[in-house]
């Protein structure tokens, strides 16, 4: 990716320890697949993202320690061993995600504006009519009206990152070597 290496170790030591992506893979998806796209995405971002570089120490500590208790402990040591890894290894991948978090919340704000009609449209399309369906109640309006802005808000947020990425990666010069994964 722009001149740099993505290894086949790099990708599955991502997907491995859910290092490639943010949530669950996508069911029937090569994890391996997964983690070469979003090692990818983070790629071309922190090449242009240069004003975010560099975790203090107590910062990857952290990171670490906070994948360490992700994994379990006993789950965690295992991949290392089946890698034969230190945990220190895994310290550039742990940087890049926190980098690319970190970069990603700098140039999308959290506080895209909802209009009123749209988290009502929303109510009464696709919350009323989902909650009627399951036999649930059906909160009004006023008591769900935040938690319905919240998640336009962030759909909203991730569709724009989304579509910056895959602007990024058009402009990218990539080449995968499909033969490596197999």
């Amino acid at each position: 990716v722009n001149g740099g290496i993505i290894t086949l170790l790099d990708v599955e030591v991502a997907a491995e320890f859910g290092l490639g992506t943010p949530g669950p893979v996508e069911a029937g998806r090569d994890p391996r697949l997964a983690a070469l796209d979003a090692l990818i995405d983070r790629k071309v971002v922190l090449d242009l993202a240069r004003d975010v570089r560099g975790l203090t120490g107590e910062e990857l500590d952290a990171a670490l320690a906070g994948l360490r208790r992700e994994q379990g402990e006993a789950a965690f040591a295992a991949k290392l061993r089946k890698f034969g890894l230190l945990d220190t290894d895994l310290e550039r991948l742990i940087e890049d995600r926190v980098l690319y978090d970190r970069a990603m919340a700098l140039r999308f704000s959290p506080s895209i504006p909802i209009p009123l009609t749209e988290i009502e449209r929303y109510y009464r399309d696709i919350y009323a009519p989902d909650r009627t369906r399951r036999g649930l109640p059906v909160e009004p309006l006023d008591g769900v009206a935040g938690a319905i802005e919240t998640r336009l808000r962030d759909e909203r947020r991730a569709k724009q990152m989304s579509d910056w990425v895959k602007d990024l990666r058009k402009r990218a010069d990539i080449q995968i070597r499909k033969d490596c994964l197999k």
